[in-house]
């Protein structure tokens, strides 16, 4: 039955990531029927996304588990229909910002896709799911990747690929209606069995405390109590909180590079004065996600004591994120800047996978 469940749930990975036009994006701002600027693309449209997503993402998982995930689900595709359609038919900068909006609505519903499965299956089997999860995901941006390359070297307009994308975003909403609902959740929905399990002084997570003792009756009041229980028991742990912090520098720094990346590839495309490497970012996009599918994956086989060598690891590769990140910048050479986008983001999945 779990595997069902997470078969179906992929399937719905795979097609919210098919979105051939995401390579492509800033090519289609910047040129007809669009024509905005580089410099618009860049400080009037892409921050907007930015910080929308900063603020609904704490929204967002604050009532994803209360709302039992699937609607959050739904609320994602159904914003990446309305992001689509507003691409095709819409020409104005503020139109573009409300894009924006959206778009940041659309990543913060994310969460909703890697926990709805938590709710769904058994303890035993959440790291198989996390890595079926995580296999969707990348699998559905290779093919994204690998299919609008197809349609620009055939000569299929930036437009163009909107429709293919507006036509994934329909079928995911399709396959979000049709996903088995939740029951329970973690937090706002918890059962008597898996609050008893949960109070279990002999629980082999050990999470919690004397503080259970004190919880409301109230359905949403102890659902935040046991949030602020699981964030004390968390961030008292000083490992923890060493890899959460490395977590979210390294998850901002990566976010800000699949937004912006396109613009500095179109700065070294004009500098170059060259046409035909403007073509490859669907094919760049296809190689990165490849490489960092294979590299998270040999990652997670190392049999390593992390607690002993993670922090080594954890420097080197840090330092070797910012070489690149130095090497990327400021390169004269679409060549060198594909390469290192594609390196960087190898080593950005694989310690991922680690921090997991």
């Amino acid at each position: 039955q779990w595997q069902k469940i997470s078969l179906i749930l992929c399937g719905y990975g795979i097609l919210k990531e098919f979105r051939p036009s995401e390579p492509f994006v800033t090519k289609y701002l910047n040129n007809p029927p669009m024509n905005f600027t580089r410099d618009e693309i860049s400080q009037d449209i892409y921050p907007v996304a930015i910080y929308s997503t900063m603020v609904l993402l704490v929204i967002i998982f604050l009532i994803t588990d209360l709302v039992r995930y699937k609607p959050i689900i739904i609320l994602n595709s159904l914003s990446g229909v309305i992001i689509y359609l507003m691409l095709i038919f819409c020409r104005t900068l503020f139109a573009m910002q409300v894009v924006e909006v959206l778009y940041g609505l659309f990543m913060s519903c994310e969460v909703a896709y890697y926990t709805y499965i938590y709710a769904k299956v058994d303890k035993v089997h959440y790291q198989e799911v996390s890595g079926q999860t995580r296999a969707a995901y990348l699998i559905g941006r290779a093919v994204s990747g690998v299919v609008s390359q197809i349609l620009v070297l055939t000569n299929f307009s930036y437009y163009i690929l909107n429709f293919f994308t507006l036509g994934g975003m329909v079928f995911s909403l399709v396959w979000a209606l049709l996903l088995p609902p939740v029951s329970e959740s973690i937090y706002f929905n918890k059962t008597e069995d898996e609050e008893t399990a949960d109070v279990n002084p002999n629980s082999c997570s050990n999470l919690y405390d004397q503080n259970y003792g004190n919880l409301s009756q109230n359905k949403i009041i102890k659902g935040f109590q046991l949030l602020w229980i699981d964030f004390k028991t968390a961030f008292t742990n000083l490992y923890v909180v060493k890899w959460a912090f490395w977590w979210a520098l390294a998850t901002c720094g990566y976010y800000q590079i699949l937004s912006y990346i396109q613009l500095l590839w179109e700065e070294i495309l004009k500098n170059e004065g060259t046409q035909y490497y403007t073509k490859l970012n669907g094919a760049t996009e296809a190689a990165y996600t490849l490489a960092s599918a294979l590299s998270a994956f040999c990652f997670g086989k190392l049999i390593v004591d992390w607690s002993v060598y993670g922090e080594l690891v954890l420097f080197i590769c840090s330092i070797c994120i910012g070489i690149l990140l130095i090497i990327m910048a400021e390169t004269s050479s679409i060549w060198v800047a594909y390469g290192t986008k594609v390196v960087y983001a190898m080593i950005y999945h694989s310690m991922i996978t680690v921090s997991k």
